[in-house]
Parts: structure tokens; sequence; C-alpha cells
């Protein structure tokens, strides 16, 4: 997910303020009307199309797609948009407005940015299911969709969750891209969207121009089995790069010791302490479990800058103060459930990636750093969750000679490199370009958004030189106050 980091260039502001909506939009059947998106400064243009929910049948409930499109500044624009694909599975992309307006400011100058709310995530009859206000807080740092949920959320569903998997909502972009006349667009996805972006290319390719994947999510990697493994190596290299620095070594000597000790006494013994609810702004309480502990450390691992309080939350908590280890959780989970339809991410998931799952696949995940903390929450809510066919070939690799840029975090516990890799074999015209020092989500860091930019204009990966990747630093660690250089 990407967070809005950047500024608008006040150039950029001037030119949005004195220019009229392109026509590219006009060109379709869809009719878009000029509407007003949440966070960004000049009108968009929106409108909905529907399509069936069971596409195979052509019978039954049809469903409203929403659209909203950032027109070009320039009317003499190019015909090819920008194609925003939402992370999760079950992010809305037109929430991403605001942070997608300012990533590709530069390129809406003679482009349209088209943002479509995937099938049952957003305005597009999103399969949306309401927390457990019984669990609390407690919901937050645990298991917040137990069996009871889950069943009671069904229940409630006007839909069919077996009609929402990637594959099916591929068909709705094409038609949508379609009915609003675009021959070919820029595929932009980052995390999950770089999945449906594959498939994508699988089925149309003629619809596509270029392909920028950030963070490989590609089917066949068993989420979130392979969270465990991912997340594992992420942990050890903040522990290593801890000790490579002489102040944060200091600070905080034997970080993976203290951890073992902790997540020991917390098997035997959860702490139950007491935290501040962010809503009410009351204290309230919460047990911390092993797993608890183990959530606790996966979660700040997506993002750098909270990453770098893992050390000095770990030695706070070790003294049994665990408020900094859950407010880093608090600030993540709330970040993540204001645009997440849980019912859409289950039914990716659960028809996907969970049936793909061994019993040889838990038995090495058990003697993980993390063993089954990360998985067994959705083996459980899977149980009950409806699955899609699926086509014959999903899981085969996706090949093609289309111009692909692919960013990987170096540090990232949920798409590290190695996705990214086994998917540039099958893109001759790919590059893959590596930020060692970031985790989840390169594009809006650094020198990315030009990189970007430049690989859009050109359609060229083989050009783009990475080098100003690698020379983005980690934060530094957070120490603990009064501490020497």
């Amino acid at each position: 997910m990407l967070p809005a980091r950047f500024l608008l260039a006040a150039a950029a502001l001037a030119v949005a303020a004195s220019c009229s909506p392109a026509p590219n939009t006009g060109r379709g059947t869809l009719k878009l009307a000029e509407c007003r998106l949440p966070g960004l400064e000049r009108a968009a243009l929106c409108g909905s199309h529907e399509v069936w929910e069971n596409r195979a049948s052509r019978e039954g409930r049809r469903i409203a797609i929403h659209v909203a499109v950032v027109p070009a500044r320039r009317r003499s624009a190019e015909s090819d948009p920008i194609v925003v694909l939402a992370g999760g599975p079950g992010q809305g992309a037109i929430a991403l407005a605001p942070q997608v307006s300012v990533l590709f400011s530069r390129l809406n100058d003679v482009r349209d940015i088209v943002l479509v709310d995937q099938r049952g995530t957003g305005r597009s009859h999103p399969l949306a299911c309401d927390p457990d206000a019984r669990a609390g807080l407690q919901a937050a740092f645990e298991d917040a969709l137990p069996e009871r949920v889950v069943e009671e959320c069904l229940a409630k569903l006007d839909a069919d969750p077996r009609q929402y998997a990637t594959s099916t909502a591929v068909a709705d972009l094409d038609e949508v891209l379609g009915a609003l006349g675009y021959a070919k667009a820029n595929l932009w996805g980052g995390s999950y969207g770089t999945r449906v972006a594959l498939e994508f290319m699988r089925r149309f390719p003629g619809r596509v121009r270029t392909a920028t994947l950030d963070g490989v999510a590609p089917l066949g990697m068993k989420l979130p089995l392979s969270f465990v493994a991912d997340g594992e190596a992420a942990v050890d290299r903040l522990f290593d790069d801890c000790e490579a620095e002489p102040a944060c070594g200091r600070a905080y000597p034997g970080l993976r010791s203290d951890v073992s000790a902790l997540r020991a006494r917390l098997a035997r013994n959860p702490a139950r302490v007491a935290i501040i609810d962010p809503v009410t702004g009351e204290p309230q309480a919460v047990d911390v479990t092993e797993g608890v502990l183990l959530s606790g450390l996966f979660r700040p691992l997506y993002a750098p800058e909270l990453a770098s309080l893992l050390p000095f939350a770990i030695t706070r908590a070790t003294d049994g103060d665990f408020n900094p280890l859950l407010a880093q959780n608090l600030e993540f989970t709330q970040d993540v459930s204001d645009n997440l339809a849980v019912g859409m991410h289950l039914s990716v998931i659960c028809s996907e990636d969970v049936p793909l799952i061994t019993p040889q696949d838990l038995a090495g995940a058990s003697r993980g750093f993390f063993g089954r903390a990360l998985v067994d929450d959705f083996l459980r809510a899977c149980r009950h969750w409806p699955r899609a066919a699926l086509p014959a070939d999903l899981y085969e690799p996706v090949s093609s000679d289309l111009p692909v840029l692919i960013l990987s975090g170096g540090v990232d516990p949920a798409t590290p490199p190695r996705h990214a890799e086994a998917v540039a074999a099958g893109f001759p015209r790919s590059r893959h370009l590596v930020a060692p020092q970031l985790s989840h989500g390169v594009s809006g860091h650094g020198c990315a958004p030009r990189l970007i930019e430049k690989f859009i204009r050109n359609a060229d990966a083989a050009a783009l030189d990475g080098a100003c990747l690698r020379r983005i630093p980690r934060p530094l660690f957070v120490l603990p106050i009064g501490t020497p250089p």
C-alpha cells in the first residue's frame, strides 16, 4: 500500500488549476460525471459499469463496478492511461486517488489516471465483514475473524463469494476499459495488485502497453504460508542491521536472545496489560500471548519507519512495558482496515492460495521463527468460506514480450525479491530493480517515481538505471533518550 509521502510541485498545482479535463474519457460508452474525491485537489470524473456477478452463467445478479478517472491536464494527451491496481486483496483503488495522483503527477500531464474499484472492494458491491465489536482491542492483535464471525459475515452478505476471484475481476477490468474507450493501458499494481496485473496480461495482453509491478505477489506463492519464510528473513535482517550499527548494537545487545526469552515467558504465562484505545481514549486490557508477540513483530516489518522502532519496543517489552510494541500494531491495523473488504480478501486467499498449502508445508512452517502464528487464522476462516472455480491454467507462469518494470524492497516481509525473480523470467523485456533497504512498496520512495515516469513514457525497462534505489538508506533505529552516538 502506497503511503502519502509526496508533495505536489507548485508548478503542477498551477497547471491543474488552469486546465480543463482532457477529452480522453469521452470516447467510450461509459458515461462519467464530474466528482470530488477526498484528498484530491482537482475534480475527477466518476461513473459505474454494470457486469454480471456470475460472468460464466450471465444470469442472476448484476453488480456495479465503480470507476474514477483523474483526467490528463493537457488537451493533447496520450490515449493510453495509467490504470491503478490496488493491493490487499480487498483494497479499493479509488480511495488511493490522493496518493497515486501525487506519484503520477508529471505523467498525469498527458495521461489519464484510471482507478477501478475491483468487484468486492470500495463501492463495487463490497464484501465487507463487520469487525467483532465484542472482542474490543484484543482482536487487533490476534485472530480478528474467528469462525463465529466468519459464519455471521457469510450469512449477511448479499453476494456469492465464489464470484470474486482474480480471474473474474480482470474480465471486469477489460470490459470497463473498453467501455471507457481505451484501447491500451499502462498497468501499475502494488502487492496483490501485481497478481491482478499478471493475470490481466495473461488474459488480455492486447490491452496492455506497459506494466509496473511493485512488490510481486504471484499466484502460487501460497499466502499466508509464504509470510513464514519471508517474515523470518526480514526479522533476521533487522537484527543483523541493528548489530552492525554501533549505536543500536550497544543500546540493544542480544536482541535475538531477548525475543526468545520473551516468547518463552509469554507461552507459559501471557501478560495482561492496559493500553489506550485510540477511539475512546480510555485504557483497555489486552492479553499478550506468544502469538500476539509474533504478530506484533511481523506487522511493523512492512514499513521501515515502523521497523526502526522494533529494537526499542522489544527491549521495553522484556521489561514489562508492551505499549510501544502494541501502539505500532494499532497504527498498522488501523491503516489497513480503513480500506479493506475482508470478505473479498477471504474470497481470493481461500480460493487461490490456501488450497495449495500441504501438511508438509505446515510441518515446515512450525519449525520457523514465526511458526504457524501467521497461518492458522486463515486456515480456520477458509474452512467456512466458499471457494471459486478457477481456470485450469491459473498457476502456469505468465510469459509475454510486453515491457515490464518490476520493483522490490530488499527487506519486504511479504513480497521480497525472490518472488519477483521468478516472475521476471517470463518477461524478456522486463527489468527487476531492488531497493535493498526498503520494505513493502517502493514506488513512492526516493528516485522511484522518476524511474516509473521514464519507463511509462518510453516503454523501455532496459534503459533504466536503478543505482539510485540502492542509495536509499534504512531509517535510523530509534534509541533510548540519552544514548551516545
